[in-house]
């Protein structure tokens, strides 16, 4: 079992938070125009999984903008959000009562994903009425993020030895990447729920390919590596980056998807941007066969994301049973 590795048998939200409580000189931050940039996300996602990226092409405008609709969205009366709230059928709109591993997270969130009628679960985005700006802010900023994320993906290809666009075409002709924006209280926004909710996310992987993370200035995120929780602080320049659970499949392990939490608010609200970058719907991940030999032989059962989505996407609305989760697919290697 690697450092960046789960174990399935106890709960690592346990784990100690290491001393120095920061991983800011260990989890790189890489200027996408430097020259050296392939090689130095390749060493992220083997190492940490994390990386924060500059020298980007999103707009300080459109950064601005996001923000400020974010907070004005959650500062709406609770009625008004619950309006939109999503159901087990269309993930799509509010929530405030999440699971993550079948534990009550203490967030509320807002969903959405590219126009038109998603073709996982057959349904279509939810918008607050009469705020064309919100549904304006939120589109761009999708599409900023999608763009961004085609271009880590070629890097962290590259970083693979991987012929020019091997894994770019896994998102066409439509990708089901979508935006979550986080807001989480310093109060419990469900205090009619009989399950408690001690943490802002509880610890998991991500299920697509990779995320894309801007945090606001409070923190919280924080990675699990050797047995404890190191913080990965916030930087207002920066796009923080994981490696998602896709990605380790389509890798066969060189790149691991990092094991993750977020801290309740104590005493500040805080909120994040997250851009969860996926194939699209009818992709099948598997090892990819440049990365696969008789030395190193496929670790993982061809994966269908159109159900593995599905099926995570339960896991956080109601309590279905066990969450999805790669190592259900392994059929060789190290543990």
């Amino acid at each position: 079992m690697t450092a960046l590795s789960a174990r399935p048998d106890r709960d690592l939200d346990r784990d100690p938070v290491a001393a120095d409580r920061t991983v800011a000189d260990r989890v790189p931050v890489i200027d996408l125009s430097d020259p050296e940039a392939t090689g130095s996300i390749a060493a992220a996602c083997r190492d940490w999984g994390f990386f924060q990226v500059t020298g980007h092409d999103v707009p300080p405008r459109l950064v601005e903008a996001v923000w400020r609709e974010t907070r004005a969205f959650f500062a709406l009366p609770a009625a008004e959000k619950r309006s939109l709230m999503r159901s087990r059928g269309n993930p799509w709109g509010y929530y405030d009562n999440e699971l993550t591993k079948n534990q009550r997270d203490r967030k509320e969130v807002f969903d959405c994903t590219t126009a038109g009628v998603d073709p996982i679960y057959g349904a279509e985005n939810r918008w607050p009425a009469g705020n064309d700006t919100f549904r304006e802010t939120m589109t761009a900023w999708l599409d900023a993020c999608a763009a961004l994320s085609l271009e880590l993906v070629g890097l962290m290809a590259a970083g693979l030895d991987l012929p020019a666009g091997c894994l770019e075409r896994a998102f066409g002709p439509r990708h089901t990447g979508f935006l979550r924006l986080n807001y989480y209280p310093v109060g419990d926004p469900r205090e009619d729920s009989r399950l408690p909710a001690d943490m802002g996310v509880h610890h998991h992987t991500d299920a697509g390919a990779l995320t894309v993370l801007m945090q606001d200035s409070i923190g919280g995120l924080q990675v699990h590596r050797d047995g404890r929780w190191h913080a990965v602080p916030p930087r207002a320049d920066a796009f923080v980056v994981n490696t998602a659970d896709m990605l380790q499949v389509w890798s066969n392990d060189r790149y691991r998807a990092p094991v993750h939490r977020v801290l309740a608010s104590r005493d500040r609200d805080r909120y994040s941007l997250p851009f969860f970058f996926n194939p699209a719907a009818d992709c099948v991940v598997e090892p990819l066969e440049p990365l696969v030999s008789p030395e190193d032989p496929s670790r993982y059962r061809p994966i269908a994301w159109r159900e593995f989505r599905a099926r995570r996407t339960d896991g956080d609305y109601a309590d279905y049973g066990p969450e999805v989760q790669i190592a259900q697919f392994r059929i060789a290697g190290p543990d």
